[in-house]
């Protein structure tokens, strides 16, 4: 796989930034954040998952494999603990993130309070001392994200919360895949041509658009792999009801409520905390995923997506 391209030198270039988000699907920056923060985040969750017993304290997994999706991990009540940190939720308010989001979206952006929490397990064929042989992670998977939101132009932040070398298997994008019709979804190989990655660390950040192709590399360590996913979208599109008020958001169609809103309470004194701009129109994710991609404001839409349906099964 080739290496991803560095956006660094366009961080405050408006015109560069769209310019090679439309053509390539992606954006990465190496260093964006401070790997203070990050690791603060890393350490909520490492403790809430250790004290759950999901992994020793060198991040090892114990017992059973505990989540192949994101529903998995929900019903666990460690997983809920990490996901609900403050220092997790404050990843995506640091002002070099959001200031960059709003940069290529506009100054009304803003990120779903709904986070995900990645913790990837060892890749069945080589792990050999654990009893039972674990499932592989949904997000292994080939896939594009509008069929997570139903929201044209949404942008995902992807965010490693450790060290993540070619061993532990970070995310891989395929760049140009968001101008073509939508993949089927498959297992991604480490030899797969024309995809591109690198050796993570934590304050990097990638950025793609939600119909550029990406999957997660296999994790060939004895570690779980940690990262965590931010959603971003414009402020004048409805938006999914589910990741902004949580799954009780499913019967809500209209303007959002700031009390309802996912984690508000628990972080409306932090300093750093936005609430979701209060004209945002909210519909179910089902209603936005009835409808294919409108068109893009950063790139002409393959004709192909006019015929796509939603998955069956959740691509995460």
């Amino acid at each position: 796989m080739r290496e991803l391209a560095d956006s660094m030198a366009l961080q405050a270039n408006q015109g560069a930034l769209r310019q090679r988000l439309a053509s390539d699907g992606y954006l990465f920056f190496r260093h964006l954040l401070r790997p203070a923060d990050v690791q603060a985040a890393c350490d909520s969750v490492r403790t809430e998952l250790t004290l759950g017993g999901w992994t020793d304290k060198q991040g090892r997994p114990i017992g059973p494999q505990r989540a192949v999706t994101l529903r998995d991990g929900l019903a666990d009540p460690s997983f809920r603990a990490a996901l609900a940190s403050r220092a997790l939720n404050r990843l995506a308010y640091l002002q070099p993130l959001r200031s960059l989001i709003r940069l290529i979206l506009g100054g009304g952006a803003f990120s779903y309070p709904v986070k995900v929490l990645r913790v990837v397990y060892p890749e069945p064929s080589l792990v050999s001392t654990m009893r039972t042989q674990p499932r592989v992670t949904k997000g292994r998977y080939i896939h594009q994200d509008f069929a997570v939101t139903g929201v044209q132009d949404m942008l995902t932040t992807w965010l490693p919360l450790m060290d993540i070398p070619a061993p532990l298997g970070g995310l891989a994008v395929l760049p140009g895949s968001h101008l073509g019709p939508p993949l089927g979804a498959k297992l991604l190989r480490a030899d797969e041509p024309g995809w591109a990655t690198t050796d993570y660390r934590p304050g990097d950040v990638l950025v793609f658009h939600c119909l550029t192709a990406h999957a997660a590399l296999p994790n060939h360590a004895d570690r779980l792999r940690l990262s965590a996913d931010i959603r971003w979208q414009a402020a004048d599109q409805p938006a999914p009801a589910e990741l902004v008020l949580g799954p009780a958001g499913a019967a809500v169609d209209g303007r959002r409520s700031r009390q309802a809103e996912l984690f508000g309470r628990m972080l409306s004194r932090e300093p750093w905390w936005e609430p979701v701009p209060d004209g945002v129109m909210l519909h179910s994710r089902q209603q936005l995923l009835a409808v294919p991609p409108a068109q893009s404001r950063l790139f002409p839409v393959h004709p192909g997506w006019q015929r796509w349906r939603p998955p069956r099964v959740p691509v995460h």
